[in-house]
């Protein structure tokens, strides 16, 4: 049932975040609180503790990088969103597997965009690069999870 709540949420994440350039609240609040009362419901103290625990790293592992502006509110909300459905453990396999899909999604948009070379180039000489596109993190997120389900990191 949590898997199925999950897909759910990041199936309207995508969908706003791809859309709009946004997660709304609606979602990952609902998604913290159903997870953190279905995880008690199921699993007693020790799925509510999982779930504090996951809703915990999910906020700690993107909140830096959104306090240098380099992720929205709602990517952090939505990793918070899955630490609370799914517990901590699952969560930092997920949150790593997203990480590297993201790092993938990020080379093949630059590549797309030919603007792979510029970056290239500038870790070689030590010039700093920026692109003025932003990417949805969201499907990053989505892939880790589904990796993550597939047994990927054990």
């Amino acid at each position: 049932m949590l898997r199925i709540i999950t897909y759910a949420l990041l199936a309207g994440s995508l969908y706003y975040d791809l859309r709009e350039r946004r997660i709304p609240n609606f979602l990952t609040l609902t998604g913290i609180v159903v997870g953190l009362v279905l995880q008690a419901v199921l699993n007693g103290r020790e799925g509510l503790l999982a779930s504090f625990l996951g809703l915990g790293l999910g906020l700690l592992v993107l909140f830096p990088l959104f306090a240098v502006s380099k992720f929205g509110a709602g990517d952090v909300k939505l990793l918070a969103a899955i630490g609370a459905l799914r517990g901590l453990q699952f969560l930092w396999r997920a949150a790593l597997l997203g990480a590297v899909s993201g790092g993938v999604m990020a080379v093949l948009a630059l590549a797309y965009h030919r603007e792979l070379s510029h970056v290239t180039l500038g870790i070689i000489t030590g010039v700093l690069y920026r692109t003025q596109r932003t990417y949805p993190y969201s499907p990053a997120i989505a892939l880790g999870v589904l990796l993550a389900d597939l047994g990927w990191l054990l």
